[in-house]
């Protein structure tokens, strides 16, 4: 149900006077003034105005007539509807012959400002079921289906979330999460946009390709400020909006660990460095970093460290990893080795390669 306000009621009044030149005030259905040309009538009680919500009936008051009702003046008085319910009456003060030709005017100004305040309030009533629902599924809580249907939530669609993530704090866009939301689905009507605790915002979206999902999320913001946010892309999954939102924020968290902020990073760049973050790992992690300390501690760690690198990156290929390195394919054969020797792991079998690649990624701020 639409209900007034004393803002809302003052922009009809602002909006109403300078055009028909004459003061207009705009009462409760209870008759009272909330909003008038004369400050002064705000508050007062207006006899008239209640006579036109209980009869649906304008009022038309003359100078003689005035005395009868309490708190008026000369004018005319008529009921402003919205959805078939009086919501609010507005007078004119004046020679009723004078004012009467502007009576219309004024209440259809009004039952249009009313109606728009009307349908931004139910807008941004939805908008914050929405968020609230999203989170709760990021939480992991159960959500009826008949709910989401209610919110036009297809969950079987195919979806891909877009981490932005603000390098400097305070920006327009955190304290504005649902203007920007509001632009986004205008443009991308199936967009479901949530701003997490930690200030981050996600967009999910259906049918894009990673490229298209960030251009998409970063063409909604200022363009110095998309300069200077961060964006990643997860996973595309169905029926699991948490999973969409974990490893886009695991690509995040890997990608400021490899690149200077703020980075742009997409899932299949690195998906088992995402996939790993993703799982959280404790005694694992210790375990990782107990096999690279003997090569953290090696006089020569540096040029062992970017043999290593050099050598994953290059897909195990020995004769690649010599060329990147200006190396003889000896050289590099022979510092593959130091490193089995110093860590136990050997960098020629896939699966002590693959324990040595997570090693790196677990402990890439000490190993930079």
């Amino acid at each position: 149900m639409t209900t007034l306000d004393q803002a809302t009621a003052q922009r009809i009044v602002d909006r109403a006077m300078p055009v028909i030149g004459h003061s207009v005030n705009v009462m409760t259905p209870d008759g009272i003034i909330i909003a008038s040309g004369d400050s002064l009538r705000v508050g007062a009680m207006h006899q008239a105005a209640r006579q036109v919500a209980e009869t649906c009936a304008p009022v038309v008051i003359t100078e003689q007539e005035a005395c009868r009702y309490s708190g008026t003046r000369a004018g005319v008085n008529l009921p402003v509807e919205v959805g078939g319910k009086i919501v609010a009456v507005v007078g004119i003060s004046g020679v009723p012959d004078k004012v009467l030709p502007f009576a219309d005017l004024v209440r259809i100004t009004a039952e249009l400002i009313l109606e728009q305040a009307s349908f931004i309030e139910i807008s941004r009533q939805r908008r914050h079921q929405i968020e609230n629902t999203v989170l709760a599924l990021l939480n992991g809580e159960a959500v009826s289906d008949h709910w989401l249907k209610q919110l036009s939530i297809d969950l079987s669609k195919p979806r891909i979330a877009v981490v932005l993530e603000a390098s400097q704090p305070h920006l327009p866009w955190l304290t504005d999460i649902t203007s920007l939301a509001r632009d986004m689905e205008r443009v991308e009507p199936e967009a479901l946009v949530v701003q997490t605790p930690d200030q981050n915002v996600i967009c999910f979206f259906i049918e894009k390709s990673p490229t298209d999902a960030m251009t998409a999320a970063l063409a909604r913001l200022p363009q110095k400020i998309a300069a200077s946010v961060s964006a990643a892309t997860g996973a595309v999954f169905s029926h699991n909006l948490k999973a969409c939102y974990e490893s886009a924020e695991a690509v995040l968290q890997a990608a400021k660990q490899r690149y200077p902020i703020p980075v742009r990073a997409h899932y299949d760049e690195f998906p088992l460095a995402t996939l790993w973050r993703s799982l959280k790992p404790s005694w694992q992690q210790d375990q990782l970093t107990l096999a690279l300390r003997p090569l953290l501690n090696h006089p020569r760690r540096d040029q062992y460290l970017k043999t290593l690198r050099t050598y994953i990156n290059a897909d195990g290929d020995i004769q690649r990893c010599a060329e990147q390195l200006h190396l003889h394919r000896n050289s590099v054969r022979y510092r593959l080795k130091g490193i089995e020797t110093l860590t136990g792991w050997s960098p020629f079998r896939l699966e002590n390669l693959v324990f040595l690649y997570l090693a790196l990624e677990s402990n890439r701020q000490t190993v930079q």
